[in-house]
């Protein structure tokens, strides 16, 4: 597995799964933005949850300026990402 965005935090999942379920991570829930979440629990380990975001192929290839939400931003940061500096300087 890969050590890139790992990190500790509180996740909190309720319901069966399926619409209306609700994952959260450091209280906010990520529920709309997911695909797909693992859980792995053993014995004497801290549990490990792996996260798979919705993720478009466009099909393309170009130069883009992309926008990110204020909310997937701060998710983003949180899992580990760096914005790119020029980011952090506007």
């Amino acid at each position: 597995m890969s050590k890139h965005g790992v990190r500790p935090g509180k996740l909190r999942i309720s319901g069966a799964g399926g619409p209306g379920a609700q994952v959260e991570l450091d209280g906010q829930n990520i529920a709309g933005s997911l695909t797909g979440l693992t859980l792995r629990l053993g014995v004497d380990e801290m549990p490990t949850a792996t996260l798979d975001l919705l993720i478009h192929d466009f099909g393309a290839e170009t130069e883009a300026r992309f926008v990110l939400p204020d909310e997937c931003r701060d998710l983003l940061v949180r899992l580990g990402w760096t914005p790119p500096a020029e980011e952090a300087q506007s």
